[in-house]
This record gives C-alpha cells, sequence and structure tokens, in this order.
C-alpha cells in the first residue's frame, strides 16, 4: 500500500475527553432552559390532582371490582357443590352493592343486570342437581341387577360434563339394560340436564358480555378523567416537549457525528489491523503494509504488526529452509533417510487403499570401499554425487523418489510400476552408472548392483517389508557376483 504523505495524528484518550465534556456541556444547558417549565407544571400538576384523581381512583376501583365480579362468575359455574355457589353468590352480591354508592344510574343497573344473571345461573345449576338425583334414584331403585357400574357412573360425574353427545355410548348401553319406560325417563332427565347446559353457557356469555360492556364503560370513563387531568398542563408539555425534541434532534446529530467518526477512525482502523493480523499467517513472499492512522494508540500497535509480520516473514522463510535441510542429504542433494520412509508410509498407504503396483529399488555402488581406500573420500564424494545425478533423473514423476538410504545405498520409488517396468528401470541404471567417468584416463569404472521388491497383499504390504525385501534382493545381488539385479520372491 502505498503511505500518504502526512497524516495529522491525535491522542485518541484527549479525543474522547473532548466530545464527553461537549455532550455534558449540552445537556446542562438544555437541563436549564427546562428547569422553570418544570417547576409551573409540577404546581399545575398538584392543583389538577386534587380535583381529578379521587375521581379516577374510584373508577379504577370500580373497574376492578367488575373485573372481581366476572372472577366469581367463572368460579361459581364451575364448582361442584350448592355451598360454595352460595359463597361466590354472596361475594359478588356485595360488590354489586358497593356500586350504589357512586351514583352512577348506568352502573348500578348494570351491576344488578349481572347479579341477577348470577341468580339465575346458581337456580339453574340446583335444578341440574335435581334432575341429577332423579336419576341417581331411578338408577338404584330399578330392579336390575347390573347398574351398579351406571349409578355410580352418574354419582361421580358433575352437571356441567353431562352432555347428550358425549354420554351416547353410555345411554346406548342402558338402553339395551332397561325397560323402554324407564329408559325414556331416565333419557328425559338427561336430555333436560344437557339442555340447562346449554342454556347455562349461553347464559354466562350473555353475563360476560355484560361485564365486558361495563369494564368498556369504566375505561372510558377513567381515559376521560385521565384527559380531563391532562389537558391543563398540555401547553407546558407542548413546550418543553420541543425543548426536549430540539435536544433529541442534537443528540441524534450529534450521535450520528459521534458513530461516523467512530466507526471511520477507530472501529475500521482497528478491523484493518486485525485483518492484517489475520494476514500474517497466510502473507506471501512480502510482509504487510499497512496505512498509517490518526491516533498515536492506533498507529502504534500498526507499527508492532508490521514489525511483527517482518519477523513472522524472516520466520516462515527459515522455517522453509530448515525443513528443506531436514529432508535433504547434505552431500548428494537427494532426499534423505527421514523424507524416504514419510514418502513409502504415502504411497504404501495409497497401495493398499487402490491396489496400484509399486516398486522399490535398493542400490548399492560396488566395491565402493576399495575406491574410498584406493583414490580417497573426495573421489568417493564425487562417485556418489554422480551416482545421485543419474537416480534423480529418473525419478521425476509425481510420487517417485530417489533416496540416500545411507553410506553408498540409494533407494529408490517407483509408484504405479510393475516388476517388469522395474527390471528395465535396473537395466537401464546399469548401463547408465557404467558410464561414470571419475578420472580423465577413464581407469576407474563403476558398477551397481540392485534389488527390488514390489507390492504384495500379505507379503510386502508396509513400507518396512518392503525396505526390508529390497534390501534382501540386493544382498542376493551382491552374492551372485554384484552388477546385476535381483527381484525378492
Amino acid at each position: 500500500m502505498v503511505h500518504p504523505k502526512c497524516i495529522p495524528q491525535f491522542k485518541m484518550s484527549v479525543t474522547l475527553l473532548v466530545v464527553v465534556l461537549g455532550l455534558l456541556l449540552m445537556f446542562t444547558l438544555a437541563l436549564i432552559l427546562s428547569l422553570g417549565l418544570l417547576k409551573d407544571i409540577s404546581a399545575k400538576t398538584r392543583a389538577t390532582a386534587e380535583d381529578y384523581l379521587p375521581e379516577l381512583v374510584r373508577t379504577q376501583q370500580d373497574a376492578l371490582k367488575v373485573e372481581k365480579i366476572g372472577t366469581y362468575l367463572d368460579a361459581a359455574y364451575r364448582v361442584q357443590n350448592a355451598s360454595e355457589e352460595r359463597h361466590y353468590r354472596l361475594l359478588s352480591q356485595v360488590l354489586v352493592h358497593s356500586f350504589m354508592l357512586d351514583q352512577d344510574a348506568y352502573l348500578m343497573s348494570e351491576a344488578n343486570n349481572i347479579m341477577f344473571d348470577i341468580r339465575e345461573m346458581l337456580n339453574v345449576r340446583q335444578l341440574q342437581r335435581d334432575l341429577q338425583q332423579k336419576v341417581h334414584q331411578q338408577l338404584s331403585e330399578a330392579d336390575y341387577t347390573d347398574l351398579s357400574f351406571f349409578v355410580g357412573f352418574f354419582s361421580a360425574i358433575s352437571v356441567q360434563a353431562i352432555q347428550l353427545q358425549s354420554l351416547q355410548n353410555t345411554l346406548d348401553r342402558l338402553k339395551t339394560r332397561l325397560t323402554p319406560d324407564d329408559y325414556d325417563s331416565l333419557l328425559y332427565n338427561i336430555r333436560f340436564i344437557s339442555d340447562l347446559n346449554i342454556q347455562l353457557d349461553w347464559l354466562v356469555d350473555d353475563t360476560h358480555q355484560r361485564i365486558e360492556n361495563l369494564s368498556s364503560y369504566l375505561s372510558s370513563d377513567a381515559a376521560l378523567k385521565a384527559r380531563l387531568i391532562t389537558r391543563d398542563i398540555g401547553d407546558d408539555a407542548l413546550k418543553i416537549s420541543n425543548y426536549f425534541l430540539i435536544l433529541i434532534g442534537l443528540l441524534i446529530f450529534f450521535s450520528a457525528i459521534i458513530l461516523f467518526s467512530f466507526q471511520r477512525l477507530i472501529l475500521r482502523p482497528v478491523q484493518d489491523l486485525v485483518n492484517g493480523l489475520r494476514a500474517i499467517e497466510g502473507q506471501g513472499e512480502q510482509p504487510i503494509k499497512l496505512q498509517p492512522l490518526c491516533f498515536k494508540e492506533l498507529d502504534t500497535i500498526r507499527q508492532s504488526i508490521e514489525d511483527y509480520s517482518r519477523l513472522a516473514h524472516s520466520l516462515q522463510k527459515a522455517n522453509l529452509e530448515l525443513e528443506r535441510l531436514s529432508q535433504m542429504d547434505g552431500l548428494t542433494g537427494l532426499a534423505n533417510r527421514r523424507c524416504l520412509d514419510q514418502a513409502l508410509d504415502t504411497e504404501v498407504g495409497r497401495s493398499l487403499r487402490y491396489h496400484h503396483p509399486i516398486a522399490v529399488l535398493m542400490i548399492d555402488i560396488d566395491h565402493f570401499k576399495r575406491l574410498n581406500d584406493t583414490y580417497g573420500h573426495q573421489l568417493g564424494d564425487e562417485c556418489l554425487k554422480e551416482m545421485a545425478r543419474i537416480f534423480q533423473q529418473y525419478t521425476q514423476r509425481p510420487g517417485e523418489l530417489a533416496a540416500r538410504f545411507g553410506g553408498e545405498e540409494f533407494t529408490l520409488i517407483f509408484p504405479e510400476t510393475t516388476v517388469e517396468e522395474a527390471l528395465q528401470i535396473a537395466e537401464t541404471l546399469h548401463v547408465e552408472c557404467r558410464k561414470i567417468a571419475l578420472l580423465p584416463d577413464k581407469s576407474v569404472s563403476l558398477s551397481v548392483s540392485i534389488g527390488i521388491a514390489c507390492f504384495r497383499i500379505g507379503v510386502t504390504d508396509s513400507a518396512d517389508r518392503l525396505l526390508k525385501h529390497a534390501d534382501q534382493a540386493l544382498y542376493e545381488a551382491k552374492s551372485a557376483g554384484r552388477n546385476c539385479t535381483r527381484i525378492y520372491g
């Protein structure tokens, strides 16, 4: 990136302090301007509260009473005995009578209607219990021996649950056990109870509608009184709301500027710094460069990231060089034993998965010790380098590898290579090695012994076995007089 020539820099702490002081000054001015209006509104509010608040409180209390009446209505509808029904009826009656003190004709009329509906509901419920008792008595006094289940059933079931549809199976079973007259009488009482349940549901719905209408009336009355309370302070509230609107507008304006500045001057640079720090891991041949920043604190971090990037780049280059050297033989430039083991494990694993052939050639220079003793180690080293050059030429395809196994021994890996192809490669290597001329008079000739091991399931299906069998084949070649090739197995 191209660095700008000059970027003014500020301290972040000083900048933030100036912004905070500016905001405090703006709020202080707004409070001073609004204080007089607030005092006036407070005085008018106290005067208004003395006139309207008691009525508003009574209206809210009446609304709560109406809600309680609705609760008592639901409770009286659900209970199973007459004493609890009377208890809820008395509670409702007390609340209804309390409305008489409010001098509100509509409220008193509707409350009396609700109380009438509650009494009517309880009368209907009592009639249902009487009919249920008749059903129980009729079944108990019937001259049949197998009606005990039905006697218990109609004694235990609540009158609310007596519905013709839900009891149809039970009635069909009773029909087979009773005479037509007894069954008709029983069915009449049960149908009567069921019809009364429908009537009760309608009555309860109607009463709930009355309660809802009364609640709406009280809510409307409360809302009207609340509007009267707020009317007298509306003008002053409008004035102060205008002040606050201006204040909010200024706050939004300055907040937008602050947020924009924060995003441009802090968030975005911080994100750039984070991205730059993350980019260090994948940096290429050159260390990363970042734009200078306006805040000194952030720019110090930027400089530290660039320094770290340069250090990481140097370490990366050093590690790559160390990795290369750790897998290379220093004399011949071929792969060393560590690299050989890794590559052979990989190729054997691939052969096991896909059943592809692989051949390993173990090569030893014949009479190398005598060559060293006669002509010196310098010539021996030249011999090893020439051999490595030849082996490198014949291992150029992907997966192929030439490695120095140790001393004057070399190992060649040929993936996707059959025994016949490995023999052809070995013969070619014999010819190429004999062409090496180490002395000007060509008085020193070289030859190699080669052992071949190929991948076979159950025999040479691991890297260790391949190397071991190739070494055994090499031993057989040397035992056979050297300058020849032997195949394991």
